[in-house]
């Protein structure tokens, strides 16, 4: 899963093909539901539907955790914005910051407040010219599809905020391809169990995980062991929900993870005799694999919002698209070169002048930037993405320029912001860190809004890290655990010792404070990478 990347496009070819879809199709629209907020370089019904299926898709998982549908407003900052243009090839470009030649369906970056994903319109055709009938059947049949890719990066964003709970790496993945490959039927009916065809070529030819070694957290699986994980969680994950005689057993042992007991222990106690078990899924893999359609009383087609974007909305939409992907300094700059001056151009679309803001802002020009957002704060002074922006920018300027006086400046931009959207974690994150980045005593209000935004945000693992971080000041371990532990066991141990999971065992054992040393070498560390 490609999730949570913060660097940057690098090269021109990316910006290049961006200008070069554009100009094709020259149409771009935005489809809005409940959850998802979509901008399309496609016709009207087309954008339309995607949106539509991909509303529906979040309703059948709200279905089946027995969630309320729609459920609550999430408001507009914490819809997963979902930009479609282009082929595959051009998506991969994007996805390896202008770095790969392989074409890909879509990825997905998980940001509190921030969460994008990329997805084409155009399929792969490739395979057009293969002479080859048999392979080339094959691969169409067995291919994964863009809106496969999405469904199934959106499990993982849908299990991270639903659940605040322990999952190992292999039930996080065969969880994402179980219900990443739910059918969406007519009349608001789905079909849950499905195989995933494009892991059926892994299963045919990799052997089996050896669950001794899949359920001991302190063993390190190889590179071809963690790829298995992808088909051999699906066959597991499949088998421990559909074999009635198995039935309740995932839910015991996933239960007793959340516990602090050992994976191996539970996974013997629940499971019983893992040879058994192994051989069970050997003759599995076969077939059949049984579903079930399910068919929700009530159903209601869900609402779409459609609007055709404006001249200026499409004429920064290449760099918009790079920014939200997430640029360093470099390609910061080639953002400003690519949109810098439309703010003039179109003195009245606010979007146009909010595009050009953040760029500025990402090349630290930070004069051009804070003079381009008061224009958009004087077409709407309750723009509250100006004012997230505003305080990002001054944020950033306090430091780069080493001058922490500046974040007092900010915190009142910030501040506005939470009032104008509560819901927004942008706000809530920038005023808390508007505070702790200046050295000063946080506030019990600073605090509540940091924590008040959970629900938006849990599933950012930066959010969580700066979370934890604040409960283990507090000396509030057991919450600090609860906030960690689903970023702790999602993997197994590699070369590196995983210091959340040192951090998680530290709790354990009572040493807050070594956990607080280990927390701090993690954000020393982010800090380093980054180049701050």
């Amino acid at each position: 899963m490609i999730a949570y990347l913060r660097t940057a496009l690098r090269g021109g070819l990316v910006a290049a093909l961006l200008a070069s879809s554009s100009a094709a199709h020259a149409e771009w629209w935005e489809a809005e539901t409940n959850h998802f907020i979509i901008i399309a370089e496609s016709d009207k019904a087309d954008a339309e539907r995607f949106a539509s299926r991909l509303e529906r898709f979040d309703n059948a998982l709200r279905f089946l955790q027995r969630l309320p549908i729609p459920g609550p407003d999430v408001g507009p900052t914490n819809k997963v914005r979902v930009y479609r243009f282009g082929d595959p090839f051009e998506i991969g470009e994007l996805a390896t910051n202008g770095g790969g030649r392989a074409g890909i369906n879509g990825f997905y970056v998980g940001r509190a407040g921030a969460s994008v994903a990329f997805a084409p319109t155009e399929a792969d055709d490739s395979m057009r010219f293969d002479r080859n009938l048999d392979r080339r059947q094959l691969i169409q049949r067995t291919a994964l599809t863009p809106e496969g890719t999405l469904f199934h990066e959106y499990v993982h964003h849908f299990m991270l905020q639903r659940f605040n709970t322990t999952y190992p790496h292999w039930y996080v993945e065969g969880f994402a391809e179980l219900y990443g490959t739910i059918q969406l039927l007519d009349g608001g009916a789905f079909k849950v169990g499905d195989v995933p065809q494009h892991r059926g070529p892994d299963l045919a030819r990799f052997g089996d995980v050896k669950l001794t070694k899949l359920f001991d957290h302190s063993k390190k699986l190889s590179v071809q062991e963690r790829y298995q994980s992808y088909s051999f969680g699906w066959l597991l994950a499949h088998y421990l929900n559909f074999r009635k005689e198995r039935q309740g057993q995932l839910r015991d042992y996933l239960k007793a993870l959340n516990t602090g007991e050992d994976s191996l222990a539970a996974a013997t106690r629940v499971f019983g005799d893992l040879d058994i078990l192994q051989k069970e899924l050997q003759k599995y893999r076969n077939g059949p694999f049984p579903g079930y359609e399910v068919i929700p009383a009530d159903y209601v087609e869900p609402v779409v919002k459609m609007r055709r974007l404006t001249p200026g909305e499409e004429a920064v939409i290449e760099g918009q698209i790079r920014s939200e992907r997430g640029v360093d300094r470099s390609g910061a700059r080639r953002v400003v070169h690519s949109i810098g001056g439309k703010e003039t151009v179109y003195p009245d679309n606010l979007a146009v002048q909010l595009a050009v803001a953040e760029a500025y802002s990402d090349a630290r020009e930070f004069d051009k930037g804070e003079a381009v957002l008061k224009r958009a704060l004087a077409i709407d002074p309750d723009s509250q993405k100006a004012h997230v922006l505003m305080g990002s920018l001054i944020s950033a300027r306090a430091q780069a320029q080493k001058e922490p006086a500046l974040y007092a400046k900010a915190r009142t931009w910030f501040a506005d912001a939470v009032r104008l959207d509560p819901k927004d974690p942008r706000a809530a994150m920038g005023l808390y860190m508007s505070y702790y980045e200046a050295r000063e005593p946080i506030p019990e209000s600073a605090l509540l809004t940091l924590e008040a935004v959970f629900d938006h945000s849990s599933h950012d693992p930066n959010y969580r890290l700066i979370l934890a971080r604040q409960l283990l000041d507090e000396n509030r371990g057991k919450a600090a655990r609860s906030v960690l532990a689903p970023l702790a066991f999602s993997a197994h141990k590699q070369e590196e010792a995983n210091k959340i999971a040192t951090i998680v065992e530290e709790i354990d054992a009572g040493k807050i404070q070594e956990a607080r040393t280990t927390m701090a070498a993690i954000f020393a560390e982010a800090k380093k990478e980054a180049g701050d």
